[in-house]
């Protein structure tokens, strides 16, 4: 017989009193029972605690269990965040600061040049000014009537050195001087022009560089200071929630450890427990309701003798031993019925 449970009807503990003992032997037999009856109760009641503090045990495990689960599965996402967003964003600053860093340089490298255009520029246009002013006085002298001679021996004079129809006699010209007309013009138009192409690059120049100002790249690396600050912070937050977290899975674990051993060790204990239950079951069956085997089929009560079986005699007074005892364990009513309970 297997205790399964501790809803097992309370064993009968037959005649656990003696008011119907008849002799000494029943008395003591009795008495027997009785701590055969409570080492049952006692019993029972141990399996029914093992029972209850097994389904207690498995309770905490379940329940450990599902803190395990839990904190592990925080930890794993808090482990692929660090992975997948922290550490990509720290080395995302360190690239940002880089190109921040190469950039301030390639703006101040752009704003030397420019100022240096510009410084240029604007000496260029001094020069021009002069040169322009200097083609002035030429046009002036040029215009004037003192120099038409001159102009003449040049081949140009004050009325006809624009004229490109009139035939002009380079014969009287010195080599030297054969294309002075030419070149008289230009040295007047020239300096007008470039005066104006000067002002066109210095306007250009300077609007450059109030671009330039305006767009105020060094600003950035501010924002870049602040972005790192923030990103790092950001990186430590997950890496602290991290080491707690590593700290309560361990926790966790440890728990869920201990609450398997006690599981497992209240377990066994319950099988114990009802293994000696069950033993103490069999033992009470066996003593209250004791049957010799040899009582129904041993012929004693036939009155049959077979005289050549010397063992027959020997064989009868067991059976009537066996018939002791059974009506010492087990008392007769009056209509001799056995009570084994």
């Amino acid at each position: 017989m297997t205790i399964e449970s501790s809803n097992i009807r309370n064993p009968k503990n037959g005649n656990c009193n003696d008011k119907e003992a008849k002799t000494i032997t029943q008395k003591n037999l009795y008495k027997i029972k009785e701590d055969y009856c409570n080492r049952l109760k006692a019993k029972l009641g141990e399996l029914s605690e093992s029972e209850v503090s097994s389904d207690g045990s498995l309770m905490i495990y379940e329940r450990k269990k599902c803190v395990f689960v839990k904190t592990e599965k925080n930890f794993h996402l808090l482990r692929n965040l660090e992975l997948k967003i922290g550490v990509e964003l720290i080395q995302a600053s360190e690239e940002i600061k880089k190109n921040v860093a190469a950039n301030i340089v390639q703006n101040d490298a752009l704003v030397s040049a420019l100022k240096a255009v510009l410084k240029t520029a604007k000496d260029a246009k001094l020069a021009f000014a002069n040169l322009r002013e200097s083609a002035s006085k030429l046009d002036a002298g040029m215009n004037d009537s003192c120099s038409s001679g001159q102009l003449k021996i040049l081949g140009c004079s004050n009325d006809n050195c624009n004229d490109s129809d009139k035939q002009v006699d380079n014969s009287q010209v010195p080599a030297e001087c054969q294309d002075a007309c030419r070149i008289l013009t230009k040295l007047v138009e020239k300096p007008v022009q470039l005066s104006q192409e000067i002002d066109i690059i210095c306007n250009a120049t300077s609007e450059i560089i109030g671009i330039q100002s305006f767009s105020n790249i060094k600003s950035l690396e501010k924002f870049q200071q602040d972005f790192s600050v923030n990103a790092k912070n950001f990186d430590d937050l997950i890496l602290t929630q991290i080491n707690n977290s590593i700290a309560g899975l361990k926790k966790a674990k440890d728990d869920l450890t201990v609450a398997i051993k006690v599981q497992t060790q209240a377990n066994f204990f319950l099988y114990k427990k009802r293994n000696e239950l069950e033993t103490l079951i069999e033992v009470k069956d066996y003593l209250c309701c004791h049957k010799c085997n040899c009582i129904g089929d041993c012929g004693c009560e036939e009155g049959n003798s077979d005289e050549n079986n010397r063992f027959k005699k020997c064989k009868c007074d067991i059976c009537d031993i066996c018939k002791e005892v059974t009506d010492i364990y087990c008392i007769r009513d009056n209509d001799g019925a056995a009570s084994c309970d």
